[in-house]
C-alpha cells in the first residue's frame, strides 16, 4: 500500500507534526555543550609534517598515530564560555571535521567520553561524533544506548537519532528502548531515532526489514496508548511510515478520537499518509468532520482526506454538506 500525500490546511496541522517529529533537533547542538573555563592542557610543540602548515598540525600528524594531547587540548578550548572563534580557529569545527576524516581522532573522542564525568563534556563529544557515520561510531551508539546509566542511553539514542536514514543495523536496539524505557523523554528519543523505512535490495535484506517492521509496528501500536500525549503523537505518525499492511486502523480511529486536541491534528496527518481506505477510520473522520467542538482546521483536513474513501450516498449528502460549509466549496 503506498502512502497517499494529501495537501492538508491550517496552521494547528502542522504544529501538530513539529510536536511529534522535531522534538530533538537533527543539528548537534553545539552552543549547550560549555562549561565554566578549564585548565586546557598545556600543548607540545612538535614540527608540522613536511608540505603542512604549522599550527593545528604541529600536535602530532593526521592520519598516523595522533596523541591524545591535541584532541584534549581542542576538547579544553571547545568547552571555554562561547566567543566567537577567529575563522578557521574553531576549536569544533576542527574536532569535528578531524573525526570525520582521522580514524584515531574518532577513536580518541569515544575514548574522551568514557573517561569524562563532566555532562557537558560529553555532551560536546556526542555532538562532535553525531556527524559521523561510521561504523565505530554506529557500535559506540548502540553500546550507550543499552547501558544501565540513563544519561548514556540517551546520548546514545541522540547519536542514532542524528544519523542521515534508516539503519537496520540499530533497529533492534531501538525497539529494546521503546520496549523497555521508563523515562517519556528517552522514549521520544527512541522514537525520533526511528527513520522512515528504505527500499531493501535483495531477497536476505527484504526479509530482515519485513521482520523488522513487524516488530516495529506492534511497539508503535502499543505506544498509541501512552499516556504521554506527544508519544502518541510521534507513535501515530510513525505507524503511517512502517504499517504497509494497513494493521493499523483500530489505531488511527482511537486517535482521531484521541481527549488531546494535538493527537486527532497528528492522526489525520497520519491517515492521509498511510493511504487507507479502513470503514472504521471513515466513520472517525466523518465523526470529526461533523464534530461543532473540534477546530476548523481539523474538521476541514478531516474533509480533504475523506475525498479518496468511497461514502455510501447518505454519507456523501453529509460529506457535501460539510465542505460547503466549512471549505465553502
Amino acid at each position: 500500500m503506498k502512502p497517499v500525500m494529501v495537501a492538508l490546511c491550517g496552521m494547528g496541522l502542522c504544529a501538530a507534526v513539529a510536536i511529534g517529529m522535531q522534538l530533538v533537533s537533527d543539528e548537534p547542538a553545539d552552543d549547550a555543550a560549555t562549561a565554566k573555563e578549564p585548565v586546557a592542557p598545556a600543548l607540545s610543540q612538535h614540527s608540522a609534517p613536511a608540505g603542512q602548515p604549522a599550527g593545528l598540525w604541529s600536535w602530532g600528524a593526521i592520519g598516523n598515530s595522533v596523541i591524545s594531547e591535541p584532541v584534549e587540548a581542542l576538547l579544553a578550548q571547545a568547552l571555554k564560555p562561547a566567543n566567537k572563534p577567529a575563522e578557521g580557529n574553531d576549536p569544533r569545527a576542527m574536532l569535528r571535521q578531524l573525526a570525520k576524516d582521522d580514524p584515531a581522532v574518532m577513536k580518541q573522542l569515544m575514548e574522551n567520553y568514557d573517561k569524562q564525568s563532566d555532562l557537558q563534556a560529553r555532551d560536546l563529544i556526542v555532538s562532535l561524533l553525531s556527524g559521523v557515520e561510521k561504523p565505530e561510531v554506529l557500535a559506540f551508539s548502540k553500546r550507550l544506548a543499552l547501558s544501565k546509566d540513563m544519561a548514556e542511553r540517551r546520548d546514545g539514542l541522540t547519536i542514532l537519532q542524528r544519523l542521515g536514514g534508516d539503519v537496520p543495523d540499530a533497529h533492534p536496539v531501538i525497539l529494546q528502548s521503546l520496549a523497555d524505557e521508563k523515562s517519556p523523554e528517552l522514549i521520544k528519543v527512541a522514537l525520533a531515532a526511528l527513520k522512515p523505512p528504505v527500499e531493501a535490495d535483495g531477497n536476505q535484506a527484504q526479509l530482515k526489514q519485513s521482520k523488522d517492521a513487524a516488530a516495529i509496528v506492534a511497539q508503535l501500536q502499543s505506544l498509541t496508548r501512552n499516556a504521554d500525549p506527544t508519544i502518541r503523537i510521534q507513535s501515530i505518525l510513525q505507524l503511517a511510515q512502517w504499517d504497509q499492511t494497513d494493521g493499523s486502523q483500530e489505531q488511527w480511529a482511537q486517535a482521531l478520537q484521541d481527549p488531546a486536541p494535538q493527537v486527532r491534528q497528528a492522526a489525520v496527518t497520519a491517515v492521509a499518509q498511510s493511504g487507507t481506505l479502513a470503514g472504521t477510520v471513515k466513520a472517525a473522520l466523518l465523526g470529526l468532520a461533523n464534530n461543532p467542538q473540534e477546530s476548523w482546521d481539523v474538521r476541514g483536513n478531516a474533509l480533504l482526506v475523506l475525498e479518496r474513501f468511497p461514502l455510501r450516498q447518505d454519507e456523501a449528502a453529509n460529506y457535501a454538506q460539510l465542505r460547503s460549509q466549512i471549505l465553502g466549496s
